[in-house]
């Protein structure tokens, strides 16, 4: 009896122990749905936790995620009344303006990237040539967001920016012959670029005799050197990228940033801003790219200005095609951290708290999850999603 007395409660003692051990994982993983626009669940609330009390919330992407767009429009009023009002993006600073532009004047997007898709086999602005990427920029400018370019011109930029030059010009008829051979020219020369391996595109243009005919031509106005200007800068980046020398452009991103930070400081002291970024563009310290990035200098502003930056990293773990099969892409180096992840809900990992947990030597981290904690606060995975849905006609 006393025996038996003895055995129970050892086993009881075990299953007590065993039920107070805790998974930091598990602790760590945090989900929410999304209804009729509105985030519920419990990853929901951490999220708009951190959100609300950062000066810059930076949402580092995979791109060509369908969820992760409509999540960012559905974000947007909330950003607002967190006081967010600039949204930097990874376009242009004439992508930007032009994109406001269409707005304003109820102008059909598809319409526009259509015109130049062809010749480039690229929109002029390198994003929102995806239907639900417009989504959330209708979102961001609805909640009259000001729009940020910070990076360079895309790749099919150049002759919606030429026709601008030329549209903006009181001087059109002694224009027309320059300006027609010089849209020729970029016609032919990205016509080669898409048949030519290696082909020396952004060379081409700039030590093209009908594009410096063209710019010699327009009228000199503020406007209209920008334009040219901002249209030649990118294409020497570019002609860099081609080299496989990465640093201009990154150099560029930061001024570009701070730049546009400085002059809304004048206006407002800590403007909060809203960055949506590749995720290797929003890092902490040296990024992949071999360099620290805009991310990292905007962290390094929230230092200065003793605000917070707050970053997520987010990518595909189900993908799903356009029948309907799901694809889940999980890699053996993940498996440890995204074991709570599903395809039917937002998953949100805190790595901050994942890390206390480390430290505290609740849990041994291998150096793919420490590499994401240095660079990264929290990780949102999204439920299954498809790619994005052209916002073009070929």
């Amino acid at each position: 009896m006393i025996k038996r007395f003895l055995l129970s409660n050892t086993f009881l003692f075990l299953a007590l122990l065993v039920y107070g051990q805790t998974d930091p994982v598990r602790e760590s993983t945090y989900h929410f749905t999304i209804k009729e626009r509105e985030l519920t669940g419990p990853g929901a609330d951490t999220l708009k936790a951190y959100i609300s009390k950062s000066q810059f919330f930076l949402l580092g992407e995979e791109h060509d995620m369908t969820e992760l767009q409509m999540l960012t429009a559905d974000l947007m009023p909330f950003l607002k009344s967190s006081g967010y009002r600039h949204f930097a993006l990874e376009i242009g600073s004439l992508a930007a303006e032009r994109l406001s532009s269409i707005y304003r004047k109820k102008e059909s997007l598809m319409k526009f990237n259509s015109r130049y898709y062809k010749h480039f086999n690229s929109g002029p602005f390198g994003f929102f040539d995806g239907k639900e990427e417009e989504v959330f920029l209708n979102a961001a400018l609805d909640n009259n967001f000001k729009l940020w370019g910070i990076d360079y011109e895309s790749h099919g930029a150049p002759l919606y920016i030429l026709d601008e030059l030329y549209a903006g010009s009181q001087a059109k008829p002694i224009l027309k012959n320059t300006y027609q051979k010089a849209a020729q020219y970029i016609i032919d020369e990205y016509a080669k670029d898409l048949i030519t391996i290696k082909y020396p595109i952004y060379s081409k243009m700039l030590h093209s005799a009908e594009l410096a005919a063209f710019f010699q031509a327009v009228p000199a106005n503020r406007s209209n050197q920008k334009l040219m200007e901002e249209l030649i800068l990118s294409w020497k980046i570019r002609d860099e990228e081609r080299n496989n020398k990465w640093y201009a452009r990154v150099e560029n991103m930061k001024k570009s940033f701070i730049r546009q930070y400085k002059d809304e400081a004048k206006k407002k002291e800590l403007p909060k801003v809203f960055i949506k970024l590749g995720a290797v563009h929003t890092a902490r310290g040296t990024s992949s790219s071999g360099f620290p990035e805009v991310g990292n200098t905007i962290y390094e502003l929230a230092n200065y200005s003793n605000t917070q930056a707050f970053s997520i990293i987010s990518f595909a773990r189900y993908r799903k095609d356009e029948q309907g099969n799901i694809s889940d892409l999980l890699e053996p180096e993940d498996e440890a951290l995204l074991k709570y992840t599903n395809k039917d809900s937002w998953s949100l990992i805190n790595l901050k708290q994942l890390n206390e947990a480390r430290l505290e030597g609740k849990i041994n981290l291998s150096k793919e999850v420490i590499g994401y904690i240095q660079k990264y606060d929290m990780m949102l995975i999204p439920p299954a999603t498809t790619r994005m849905q052209p916002n073009f006609i070929r």
